[in-house]
């Protein structure tokens, strides 16, 4: 009797990983130094990202100083150094 289905052939294998008891692991073949550089950044991505986020927050806060005008800060200095009136 022929066998009803054909059989599928199977797929060809291009990595696999390797987990010893002890628990590590090793990858075969190697990753390559781009995929290693890339598994590294998407690793970081978030790190990366929230302390781009607060540089530009800081840069920011420092164009915003600047463009404050320092005249509303004199007369709150000038206005502190005058004796307040007691009777």
């Amino acid at each position: 009797m022929l066998p009803s289905k054909v059989p599928v052939r199977s797929r060809s294998v291009r990595s696999f990983d390797l987990i010893t008891p002890a628990g590590r692991i090793y990858r075969f073949p190697s990753p390559t130094l781009l995929q290693r550089l890339l598994r590294w950044g998407f690793a970081h991505a978030e790190t990366v990202a929230i302390s781009a986020a607060i540089m530009a927050l800081i840069y920011v806060a420092g164009f915003a100083a600047e463009a404050l005008d320092r005249s509303m800060f004199d007369a709150c200095n000038d206005r502190a150094g005058q004796p307040v009136g007691m009777s």
